[in-house]
């Protein structure tokens, strides 16, 4: 009776431990439930909230996850009220402070300290342009884009070059009053996008027309 009753025993907990994970098409799940092949799903419940979570699969054994935030998507617009701030980046490089935010879907960009900070991990696109109010003579006239991480600030990308004005035959050329730059940037979450200007004049700047665009790739 006592060996029945261990044998009974064994057979129940082999029995659990079978049943505790389901395998489709795998003689071996690893999961709670382990589909090996294409999964269907009828339908699905549309959500009451825009922004909640986000389906994944990680990069390690395909397990499902979730991210809570969902992708960055900003717009900023200068015009009236677009400024140079005293803050200073870089060795010339001034801050710049953009008015309007045309759009922040998950509302990354600060604008009392006008940068924009990274939600998730992941390869952001971003882009700024900047042209001057008036066509006055500057020397080296720039903008960029800078990442700040653990207390230290790179320009990552610029558009920076000096002012030129030639005559090609006896008409006056000068260098167009417009910089833009653009590039891919890879961020961990927490991290600081800033937008800058390098000129000799910064008044020029004042309510100049410009724009700063930033889309989480990846």
């Amino acid at each position: 009776m006592r060996n029945f009753r261990l044998l009974l025993t064994v057979l129940l907990l082999n029995l659990f431990s079978v049943h505790s994970q389901v395998g489709i098409n795998l003689t071996d799940p690893q999961a709670t439930l382990h589909v090996d092949g294409d999964v269907i799903v009828e339908t699905v419940p549309k959500l009451t909230t825009p922004l909640t979570k986000t389906l994944t699969l990680n990069a390690t054994d395909n397990r499902i996850e979730y991210t809570d935030a969902a992708k960055s998507f900003v717009k900023g617009l200068g015009g009236s009220g677009f400024t140079v701030l005293g803050a200073t980046l870089l060795s010339g490089w001034n801050q710049i402070s953009f008015p309007t935010i045309d759009f922040d879907e998950n509302s990354d960009y600060n604008t009392t300290n006008q940068y924009f900070v990274a939600p998730l991990d992941g390869i952001y696109n971003i882009a700024v342009y900047v042209k001057m109010t008036s066509l006055v003579s500057v020397s080296d006239l720039g903008v960029g884009i800078f990442k700040f991480s653990g207390g230290t600030t790179t320009l990552i990308a610029d558009e920076s070059y000096e002012s030129l004005s030639v005559t090609i035959l006896g008409i006056g050329v000068n260098s167009p009053p417009v910089r833009s730059t653009q590039t891919l940037v890879k961020l961990v979450a927490g991290e600081r996008i800033y937008f800058g200007i390098k000129s000799s004049n910064l008044l020029v700047f004042n309510n100049a027309d410009a724009q700063f665009s930033i889309f989480q790739v990846k």
